[in-house]
């Protein structure tokens, strides 16, 4: 009897020694990015990985890969719905890939002003997790690319003529097509956030200082993905990207301001809003939303 007894203790353990081995091994998150390694939101992205690895213990890495080595938005998004890739830091053009109703943060005129922005996501954002929960994906960090402002080729003397006659490409989604339509020259006008003119090489002449259309972030996990955590891992996780969200949202608006400052320093000229182009951009915008939102208040 003693020695059955000594072997059922030596075998859990064993068992016991077998799981701990098992939970010691780290769950790997792979996440896409189209942001470039040395920049600010790299760099923030990479401490928020390793502040993710401090409080799990090591137990759940981050893994980003940058510089859009995945492709464009749309197609990172792909690689998340087929489960091919566990998540990934995008802009409105990969969320409204993932839930086609994200779209709506990106109107022109739908914000004016980060307060704006700030007071609807805090006043939608169960909202807004739910439906993600709906397409089988979990949001666990928001954050934001600032405000994209109109770019001409062109001397800008005449807002409402500009977003009445360019609309089309003043809409058009953040991605490689619209870069190289910039780069090409085949664009006359078109709306993006300061960082992103900078980063894809400057080619406008002229920008306004109106912030036509605000641009969206968010960090966003496949459920299969995040179900390899455990309840434990995944409150850390939510935990530290709740801290986190002000602060990268402080750091890239803040960064956003730079980018201004280096455009103007590259000789970029700002067309200053009048009272007149305010106005004309608010009539024209308010005609043009979305008025059947489920995701904002």
């Amino acid at each position: 009897m003693r020695v059955a007894l000594l072997v059922l203790a030596v075998a859990v353990l064993q068992s016991s020694a077998i799981a701990q081995a098992d939970s010691d091994e780290p769950v790997h998150l792979r996440a896409g990015t189209l942001a470039i390694q040395g920049t600010r939101y790299m760099k923030d992205m990479a401490a928020l990985a390793a502040e993710i690895d401090r409080r799990t213990r090591g137990a759940v890495q981050l893994d980003w890969i940058a510089d859009g080595q995945l492709g464009e938005e749309t197609e990172m998004a792909k690689l998340v719905r087929a489960k091919k890739l566990d998540g990934g830091g995008f802009s409105e053009t990969g969320l409204a890939a993932l839930v086609p109703e994200m779209s709506v943060w990106g109107e022109p005129g739908r914000f004016y002003t980060y307060e704006d922005v700030d007071k609807a996501i805090a006043a939608s954002d169960a909202k807004m997790r739910e439906r993600f929960a709906k397409a089988d994906l979990q949001l666990v960090m928001w954050a934001d690319l600032g405000f994209a402002r109109v770019f001409s080729r062109d001397r800008i003397t005449n807002v409402a003529g500009i977003l009445r006659t360019s609309r089309a490409d003043l809409v058009r989604p953040i991605d490689g097509a619209l870069s190289s339509a910039i780069n090409g020259g085949t664009l006359r006008t078109w709306a993006l956030p300061p960082l992103y003119m900078l980063a894809i090489g400057n080619h406008a002449r002229f920008m306004t200082n109106l912030r036509y259309r605000y641009v969206v972030g968010a960090l966003v996990f496949t459920r299969t993905a995040w179900s390899r955590l455990t309840p434990l891992q995944q409150a850390k996780v939510l935990e530290v990207c709740r801290e986190w969200e002000p602060k990268i949202r402080a750091s890239w608006r803040k960064e956003t301001e730079r980018g201004i400052a280096a455009l103007d320093k590259a000789g970029v000229k700002t067309y200053v809003a009048t009272e007149a182009d305010v106005a004309a951009f608010v009539e024209l915008t308010a005609a043009q939303l979305s008025k059947d939102s489920t995701l904002l208040p």
